[in-house]
């Protein structure tokens, strides 16, 4: 079985050009992914909050209504910017605060666990034993009999 010298050289020509195509395409791809995720978030939070009266009686009305209009600024701060403004943004945040930063990655790191951890309903007891924030929403034995 012989290979053509010519066809291996071709080939190895235009792969970097062919990866490089690639690369563009999915970060394309990728870019018009969170564009549109944004969009749809964006837009969920103006549907929940347009019903919102505007004359609060209470004080927890009040407060919630102080909340729904910062949640309001946020939004139309994401509604504004493009997926690599706030990338750019982060990148910005990360160079000035990278203690910050890092903290709050790993915080969302140990949330983002704790919720796949809490959404897997397949554990057994015999994984209970060994976990120890399994029980503290179940009562003890002792309390049942």
């Amino acid at each position: 079985m012989s290979t053509n010298p010519k066809a291996l050289h071709a080939a190895s020509e235009s792969s970097p050009d062919m990866a490089h195509d690639a690369r563009m395409r999915l970060a394309a791809s990728a870019r018009d992914q969170a564009e549109t995720a944004r969009q749809r978030t964006v837009g969920t939070e103006e549907a929940e909050t347009a019903g919102q009266d505007s004359h609060p009686d209470t004080l927890q009305d009040a407060a919630l209504a102080q909340l729904g209009a910062q949640i309001n600024v946020i939004a139309a701060r994401f509604q504004d910017t493009s997926v690599d403004e706030m990338v750019d943004d982060v990148a910005v945040f990360a160079r000035r605060n990278p203690l910050l930063f890092l903290g709050g990655a790993a915080l969302a790191g140990f949330a983002a666990a704790r919720f796949l951890k809490s959404g897997g309903g397949s554990q057994t007891s015999e994984e209970d034993a060994f976990d120890p924030w399994s029980g503290h929403l179940q009562p003890s034995k002792e309390a049942q009999q």
